[in-house]
Order: C-alpha cells, then sequence, then structure tokens
C-alpha cells in the first residue's frame, strides 16, 4: 500500500511539472511572439517616420532646384540672349530658347551629381560668402558713389570673389578662421573704388545718378 502510494504522489509530480514545464514553454513562446511583433511595428513605424521625413527633404529640394533652374533660364535668355545679342526675338522664341536651356543646364547638373565631382563642394562652400564678396561692394559703390564706373565694377567683382576663394584655401586655417567674406568685402570696395578713380565714367552718369535719388531719395515721396 505504502509502494502504491508512493508511485501514485510520482504520478502526480510528474504530471504537475509536465504540466508546469508546458506552461512555461507555451509562455516564453508568446513572449518571444509579442517581442517579434513589437520589433516588426516598431521598425514599420522607423520606416515610417523615415520615409516621411525623407520625403519632406526631398520636396524642399525638389521646390530650390526647380526655381534655381528657371531663374538661370530666365537669366540666360533675358538678361543676355535678349538685351545683348536678339533684342528682336518674340516672345514665343524665347520661350522656346529658355526650355532649351533649363534641359541643358538640367542634364549637366545631373552628369555633375553622377560623377560625384568635388568640384560641387566648392561650388557650395563659396555660394553665399563668394557672392557677397564679389557683389556687395560693386552695389554699395554704383548707390552711394557716382563716380563708380563700369571697369572698376567688374574689377571689384572679380577681386572679391578671387579674394574670398584664396583665403580660404591659403590663408583661414592660420589666421583666427577668420570669415571669407570680411576680407573679400575688403578687397572687392578698394579694388572697385581705385580702378573707378582712374577710370572715366561713362557720359552722363552722373546726372542719372542724381535723377535716380531724386526719385528715390528721402523727401521724394516716392515710397
Amino acid at each position: 500500500m505504502q509502494l502504491d502510494v508512493r508511485a501514485s504522489c510520482r504520478f502526480e509530480n510528474g504530471v504537475l511539472c509536465a504540466f508546469l514545464g508546458q506552461f512555461n514553454v507555451q509562455s516564453a513562446l508568446g513572449v518571444v511572439k509579442n517581442r517579434h511583433v513589437a520589433q516588426g511595428k516598431l521598425t514599420l513605424k522607423r520606416s515610417v517616420v523615415t520615409g516621411v521625413f525623407l520625403a519632406i527633404v526631398l520636396a524642399a529640394i525638389m521646390s530650390t532646384v526647380d526655381s534655381l533652374l528657371i531663374l538661370a533660364s530666365s537669366a540666360v535668355i533675358r538678361d543676355v540672349v535678349q538685351k545683348i545679342f536678339r533684342p528682336d526675338l518674340s516672345d514665343r522664341r524665347l520661350s522656346f530658347y529658355g526650355k532649351l536651356v533649363t534641359v541643358v543646364i538640367g542634364a549637366g547638373a545631373i552628369v555633375f551629381a553622377l560623377g560625384e565631382v568635388r568640384m560641387l563642394f566648392w561650388f557650395v562652400l563659396f555660394a553665399w560668402s563668394g557672392l557677397a564678396s564679389a557683389f556687395t561692394p560693386v552695389i554699395l559703390c554704383s548707390l552711394f558713389w557716382k563716380r563708380t564706373t563700369r571697369a572698376g565694377a567688374i574689377a571689384g567683382m572679380v577681386a572679391g570673389f578671387a579674394t574670398a576663394v584664396l583665403w580660404v584655401v591659403f590663408v583661414k586655417t592660420s589666421f583666427y578662421d577668420l570669415y571669407e567674406m570680411l576680407p573679400g568685402f575688403a578687397a572687392g570696395f578698394i579694388v572697385t573704388v581705385g580702378v573707378s578713380l582712374f577710370t572715366e565714367p561713362p557720359e552722363g552718369a552722373a546726372e542719372e545718378h542724381a535723377s535716380v535719388w531724386r526719385s528715390i531719395g528721402p523727401g521724394s515721396g516716392g515710397a
């Protein structure tokens, strides 16, 4: 009888252990399954968020690029072709040439982008400092000094841009990392004034400058 009781206890313990073991295995499988589901959802959320931000960045890039393409083609057609070479062209012809220039500029940009040309880095690097050094001194002198000449303006633009580039390449790291626009602006301003003093402005430039200031200056009532 005692043997039967012991055998019965061992049998019941075995059933209990088997039941508990099955429960633990099922629980473990459920935890692993839930973990994989959670990781899958997290990965999906990350992909969605990444896609949304990537679409935002690409939309901003496309918006800027198409505006710059239109601006570049308009500058070439209106400011160069129409005003210098062919002022008698019709609007339809100008529109056709504008579309053609847009395609050419876009194709050139694609070639540069696919080739990963290092020159693009330098274009972007001097996009603001170089332009500011080239044009700001000339614009200020043209607005506020009637002795500014065409030769002085061209020389000032070249000197300002060249100084900005040379400063970054040769001097900036050894001179307290001074921003290149400052020496570029100074060089452009000095060269514009210096060359203008040694050249003569076109006839009627002083009168035109005075008339412009009378029409837009203080007390003119034009604003």
